[in-house]
This record gives structure tokens, C-alpha cells and sequence, in this order.
């Protein structure tokens, strides 16, 4: 037993991959929105449902949402090890996910053979999901799924 719960390792790796691939994609997009281009609130009640939910107070926050996760993002990778005695966590990552460059580039970059590349680009992802867990939960407890009958 250790002060940190067990991961579930392989389910945490597609956690970070989904993250990077669908999500972030989406999140720098929305991040750049321009705040300027969002017109004022009508007050106009006529011919609406009623609702008193301000959209236009969304979309702000909604960006600046984006904005903190894609700001913490790189901030995160920037803090990663890298080197030849740090796994190159930082260049794997940076090249494979924020760089869309891929494993050919990324592993080109490190020097690794293919199997060392691979067994580092698996801890640079868990390094990043526990790194982030702040902002974004990406891990996967062992007992989480054990209880969720998968």
C-alpha cells in the first residue's frame, strides 16, 4: 500500500490520448474566440421562453475556461522532464501531441530505440495525467473500476 491510489495504467494512457486528440483540439479553438465579436444581452422578453440564463455570460466564461486549460496544458508539458536521464518526457510529448508530429519525429528526436521509445512515451503520459490532475482528472484508480464491475 502506497500513499497514492493504484492506477489503472493502460485506461489512464487513452484517458491522455483522448485528452490531447479530441479535447485540446477543441480548447485552443475555443480559447481564441473573440470576446469583442460577443454582442450585448437583449432584454427583449417578447416572443422567448422565459429563461433568465445569460448565453452571453457563458460563452465568456466558456472561454475563459479554454483559455486556463490550454494555458495550463503547456504549462504542465514545459514542466516536464526531459533529457537523457529524464526519459525526454517533454519532447515526447510536445512532439507526439502539441506538435502533431508523431511517434516517427518524437522518437528521431529522442535517439531511443523503438521499444525505449514506447516504454517512455507511457510514462510521459502518466507523468502528465498526475501532473494535470489539478485541472483535469485523467486517471483511472484501480478500485474504480474494480467497483464499477468493469
Amino acid at each position: 500500500m502506497g500513499l497514492f491510489p493504484e492506477l489503472d495504467e493502460d485506461q489512464t494512457i487513452k484517458n491522455v490520448k483522448y485528452y490531447f486528440e479530441n479535447e485540446f483540439p477543441r480548447l485552443k479553438v475555443r480559447s481564441h474566440m473573440n470576446i469583442a465579436s460577443i454582442q450585448s444581452p437583449s432584454f427583449d422578453t417578447v416572443g422567448t421562453s422565459g429563461t433568465t440564463r445569460n448565453t452571453q455570460e457563458d460563452k465568456i466564461m466558456g472561454q475563459l475556461w479554454a483559455m486556463d486549460l490550454v494555458k495550463a496544458t503547456y504549462k504542465m508539458v514545459e514542466r516536464m522532464p526531459d533529457g537523457p536521464d529524464n526519459h525526454y518526457f517533454k519532447t515526447i510529448i510536445k512532439y507526439c501531441f502539441l506538435y502533431g508530429k508523431g511517434n516517427t519525429v518524437a522518437l528521431e528526436q529522442t535517439g531511443y530505440e523503438s521499444s525505449r521509445y514506447f516504454e517512455c512515451k507511457r510514462m510521459a503520459m502518466l507523468y502528465f495525467a498526475d501532473s494535470f490532475s489539478d485541472y483535469y482528472d485523467m486517471e483511472v484508480n484501480v478500485m474504480k473500476n474494480e467497483n464499477s464491475g468493469v
